[in-house]
């Protein structure tokens, strides 16, 4: 290709890319304009979100347009004013939702609108507080269970012990003996209370544990035991005044979400037999005062019933059917006349009125031809029939919850007047009344109320009445001379109960309202004709019926929600003593259980405690070496060889060893019993009790009462202090009204027990009471001071 060519070629490639290039500009700008004018369009029809739609894709098109850019930021403008118009509607609504996407929306539009933003920031607030309280009101089952999984129910637990099998076997054996032997095995220190009568028995239990032996010895000699700290428990005769003293309660709170609090109350009162049930419904809490036991009879009792009440949505339909049937038949005869009118001349207006007027010349010559006879030209038989059917519908929506009643009202509120009469003025003269009218309303239309009940199953029972009135006309109900019309009503009413499934529609109808119109015209005479009474002449019947159908679809929004353990029974022991599974935690707490120290309570007034010797305590180690043959326990008095206790080698008792860890709580002191009643010449006891000692080596007290109402006649040492055998010194001072006593030991006594037990003997009827003046406890070369315990009433009998 020469030089002129290639020239040519490239002239020709030039001048197509330009046109190339045009045609893209023209085809842009044809664009740009196009939904720019599509935006002008939107704008006039105050549609400002696609105003700013188009106009920003005008602007894409042609980005130089500084009208474009103008239209642009004025639609961002009016658009963010209306959405935030929008918002604000929202708000009042109370939604908090939709006004914070109108919020946004509103701020990305013009981020000018400082309204629009701060209130974004508001609402956003707003919104997560609100979902905040969900989340709490949501979790709140899963708040229960942890507290109820990690409380640990505040009853005294022995300290932990191995829990290996024992083999005990008495013939005749001393009872107390038994409890004692079994104390020595699992280390502990055994008390009685002073109602506890020692006698014969007989025991085999093989392969159990300490507490599987307790609970049955306990339970065969009608007894309880109660633990005291973590190395003592002590053993109470059964009887209601004894649970009474010994028994702990519990204060416990529950809050019911859906029951109705009073009868949640009268449930827990009647099941559990709890007196002191305390309901707050303002706040849907019930307080319950009660046994360990108790307590947890109550929990299974309101978990059982305070169930979500079941909700649902009734779709109800009312359609009344209104039918007319019309039907005509017959010759229609009084419609049609014949006549004969006198014209001579044919003249208008000659016959006017039904008068003729004509000239006297003329009468002399009238005849056959001055008369017009009118006949009528057709005959019309009418045999039609004609059916209307109208038709009114109403679909409502309802939403009830469960034995809650929903209703309906659709009509008119029509006024109705009630006149009373009241007694005249003196003015007025005697018998003289004077009435006085007001006014009552009825809702005239559509009444109808439902109320559901959702059963566990899912079924849906509603229990409906519907009402449906009509205005008729009005009834005098006064005098000729006084009338006094009133509204009278067309009502139709239906009441019943229906049983469906959920989704399952129910038709109810038959209240129909029928109103028949029968019309007949016809010939004097010939309508009592059999044939021609039905032809000639015409006849019209009119059958009117209205008919209203209900037709209800329930549909269960929530129901009640029921678990496997709802279906599953609970053992809560016998009549005489409730005792529910798993309410307590095990005899021996865990490792990692603080040991829970427990007053011991008082004996009953009027007796003196006795105090019974214990072993010591001693711990159980498993052997380091292989297992050996059973080993036998120490034979108690009383039991022949072969009846002593024989002890697995696991259970094997090895020497006293180290007692458990110091409890950081300060020793309690109390009397007991907190009265002594005595009679005059005739003694009685009075013992000092310390909870919860540790390492006691010495005790010094200083006691006081009024020696005109008694003296004391011998103070000794308690079974704290004595239980191992260990020897005990004593230091007393009797005095006229006072005593002063020092006990000591050589090694530390550990536990809780009386340390001081007083004989009193009556001296003079009155009453009193006996005071610690000063209290002192002794242990590793230190001295603590308890605080001294409540005085102790003394009542002396004559």
């Amino acid at each position: 290709m020469n030089a002129v060519g290639y020239s040519m070629t490239r002239l020709r490639s030039g001048r197509l890319l330009a046109a190339v290039l045009l045609l893209a500009l023209a085809s842009a700008g044809c664009a740009a304009h196009l939904a720019y004018r599509q935006g002008k369009e939107a704008a006039a029809e105050r549609d400002w979100d696609l105003a700013v739609a188009r106009y920003t894709r005008a602007l894409d098109k042609d980005r130089d347009n500084i009208g474009y850019q103008i239209a642009l930021e004025t639609a961002r403008v009016q658009a963010s004013r209306m959405h935030y118009d929008e918002a604000k509607k929202h708000l009042a609504a109370d939604d908090l939702d939709k006004a914070a996407a109108e919020l946004e929306i509103a701020s990305r539009y013009d981020p000018a609108n400082r309204s629009a933003s701060d209130d974004l920031v508001i609402v956003s607030q707003r919104i997560e507080t609100r979902e905040q309280e969900k989340r709490e009101r949501a979790g709140l089952d899963q708040l229960k269970a942890r507290a109820q999984s990690a409380a640990r129910v505040p009853v005294a637990v022995l300290s932990p012990r191995s829990p290996v099998p024992i083999t005990m076997r008495f013939e005749d054996g001393s009872l107390q003996k038994i409890f004692e032997s079994l104390g020595r095995i699992a280390g502990v220190n055994v008390l009685f209370d002073e109602g506890f009568r020692d006698k014969k028995a007989s025991v085999n239990l093989t392969g159990v544990t300490f507490e599987e032996a307790l609970d049955r010895l306990t339970f065969v000699n009608r007894l309880f035991y109660k633990v005291v700290d973590q190395n003592t428990l002590i053993i109470v005769p059964e009887s209601r005044q004894k649970r009474v003293a010994y028994d702990e309660l519990l204060l416990r709170t529950f809050y019911v979400q859906n029951a109705e609090v009073n009868d949640t109350v009268n449930l827990v009162k009647t099941l559990a037999k709890i007196t002191t049930v305390g309901p707050n419904p303002s706040l849907g809490a019930i307080t319950v005062l009660g046994t360990v036991d108790q307590i947890a009879m109550a929990e299974r009792i309101i978990e059982g019933n305070d169930k979500a009440r079941g909700e649902v949505v009734v779709e109800v339909q009312i359609l009344e059917l209104n039918r007319t049937k019309i039907r005509e038949w017959g010759i229609d005869i009084s419609n049609y006349s014949a006549a004969a009118t006198l014209s001579p001349t044919g003249a208008k207006d000659e016959v006017a009125g039904g008068l003729l007027n004509i000239r006297a010349y003329l009468l002399s010559s009238l005849n056959q031809a001055d008369w017009v006879v009118t006949l009528p030209s057709t005959i019309l038989a009418k045999f039609t029939e004609s059916n209307n059917l109208a038709r009114v519908l109403a679909s409502p929506r309802l939403r009830a919850a469960e034995g809650k009643k929903a209703e309906l009202k659709i009509g008119e509120e029509v006024p109705i007047p009630v006149t009373t009469f009241g007694a005249g003025s003196a003015a007025g003269g005697l018998g003289s009344y004077i009435p006085a009218t007001s006014f009552t309303y009825k809702n005239v239309g559509v009444n109808l109320s439902l109320t559901p009940r959702v059963a566990a199953s899912g079924d849906i029972t509603l229990e409906f009445a519907a009402e449906f009135s009509i205005i008729g006309g009005n009834q005098n109900v006064g005098s000729v001379k006084d009338p006094l019309f009133v509204p009278t009503f067309l009502t139709r009413n239906v009441t019943g109960v229906l049983r469906l499934r959920d989704g399952e529609a129910a038709l109810i109808g038959g209240l129909v309202q029928s109103n028949e119109t029968v019309d007949a015209a016809g010939v004097l005479g010939v309508g009592s004709i059999p044939i021609l009474g039905k032809l000639f002449g015409t006849h019209k019947r009119q059958f009117k019926d209205s008919e209203v159908v209900i037709s209800m679809t329930p549909r269960v929004v929530r129901a009640p929600k029921l678990v496997e353990r709802d279906f599953t029974p609970l053992r809560v022991g016998t009549q005489e003593v409730p005792r529910v599974e798993g309410a307590r935690p095990p005899l021996f707490g865990t490792e990692s259980e603080a040991p829970a120290v427990g007053a011991l309570p008082a004996a009953p007034s009027g007796t003196a405690p006795v105090a019974r010797p214990a072993p010591a305590p001693t711990a159980v180690r498993p052997p380091a070496a292989p297992p050996s043959p059973a080993v036998p326990a120490e034979t108690p008095p009383g039991a022949s060889p072969e009846a002593a206790p024989l002890l697995p080698p696991e259970a094997a008792i090895t020497a006293p060893a180290a007692a458990a860890a110091a409890d950081a709580r300060p020793v309690t002191a109390l009397f007991s019993p907190p009265e002594v009643a005595l009679r005059v010449g005739e003694a009685g006891g009075l013992a000092l009790v310390l909870v919860g000692a540790k390492d006691v080596q010495s005790i010094e007290v200083t006691l006081a009462w009024d020696p005109a109402l008694a003296e004391v006649t011998d103070v000794a040492a308690g079974s704290l202090l004595t239980l191992d055998g260990s020897p005990v010194s004593a230091e007393r001072a009797l005095e006229v009204g006072r005593a002063r006593v020092r006990f000591s030991r050589a090694v530390g006594a550990t536990g809780s027990g009386a340390v001081v037990a007083v004989t009193m003997k009556g001296l003079k009827a009155g009453s009193g009471s006996v005071v610690v003046e000063s209290l002192a406890v002794g242990r590793g070369g230190s001295t603590e001071r308890p605080a001294p315990p409540a005085p102790s009433r003394l009542v002396v009998a004559p």
